[in-house]
């Protein structure tokens, strides 16, 4: 991946695909020394499940190759995405010639005029504004996630963007009900993306912004995660988080240190685990989390 905003993006498809079929992030390419940033094979019996998904799952109703650019990507970087869409075709077909022909989606936050030009794209008949459809031998596409409507459908994968696309998508985040499928998705990967950024502090005024601004999704999500079904799934989100940050700055966590933190299920005490482990020493950590569980046994 080329910057943790396109780690944010590679975390984005694979919390939401992983249920509907086959994912791999940063997947080898046959006969290449590159990696695509996300591969996917759809799972014929989750049709249903991908619907839900919006944009996303449209993309996904076929075997392909998602590559994510939080800002806008060069002909060089693009042409290099087809070269790579290419392999993954011929070595599918070399495994199987009945296989479906992949496709490749080049996701870019911002419109990439030498790219669109370049692979000669027409708006996509039947699909939002900001899809644009390359030469059907290549079967290859382009998303401008700068252009895509602000509608509930495209928030996955506006999530998967930079800059002021993702902003605006975060805000859009969190107005979303209680109980909708998106937050179980995006939770997990926001939560990690900030506790990445806040690890070594923000390299970027932008970083510095989504550092507040995801502060502020998690004291809603806390606040608002008080009914069981909702808090679980923030529990879990903010425990893995947890456990990320620790391994980040201290290598890998024990196992039964790691138990503890995700049989948590206490809001306020993860927070502080989470906060702690990101500005306290080794041994507070576990001296931390042994209390709390001894509290809660004792509870």
């Amino acid at each position: 991946m080329r910057n943790r905003f396109d780690r944010l993006a590679k975390d984005i498809a694979q919390e939401g695909l992983t249920t509907t079929g086959k994912v791999v992030t940063n997947a080898e390419v046959t006969g290449e020394t590159q990696l695509a940033d996300v591969w996917y094979e759809p799972d014929p019996a989750r049709a249903s499940d991908r619907e839900r998904l919006g944009l996303l799952g449209r993309l996904a109703e076929t075997a392909c190759t998602i590559e994510a650019y939080s800002d806008t990507p060069s002909a060089e970087e693009a042409r290099a995405c087809v070269e790579k869409h290419l392999a993954v075709w011929r070595g599918r077909a070399a495994r199987d010639r009945a296989a479906e022909a992949p496709f490749l989606w080049i996701l870019s936050t911002g419109r990439p005029a030498a790219v669109l030009d370049g692979l000669c794209t027409d708006r996509m008949a039947g699909w939002p504004a900001g899809v644009y459809e390359g030469p059907g031998l290549l079967r290859t596409a382009l998303v401008v996630l700068s252009e895509l409507p602000r509608v509930r459908s495209t928030l996955l994968i506006r999530l998967m963007g930079g800059g002021r696309v993702l902003r605006e998508a975060i805000e859009d985040f969190r107005r979303l009900p209680l109980d909708a499928p998106e937050r179980a998705i995006g939770l997990g990967p926001l939560l990690r993306f900030r506790a990445a950024i806040a690890e070594v502090g923000p390299a970027t005024p932008e970083e510095e912004e989504i550092v507040m601004t995801t502060q502020e999704l998690v004291e809603q999500f806390i606040e608002q995660g008080r009914t069981q079904g909702l808090a679980q799934g923030i529990a879990q989100g903010m425990a893995q988080a947890t456990i990320e940050l620790y391994e980040a700055r201290f290598g890998s966590m024990p196992p039964a240190l790691r138990s503890a933190v995700e049989a948590m299920r206490d809001l306020p005490t993860l927070r502080a685990w989470h906060l702690l482990t990101g500005t306290g020493t080794r041994e507070e950590v576990h001296d931390a989390v042994a209390a709390g569980t001894a509290a809660g046994r004792s509870s």
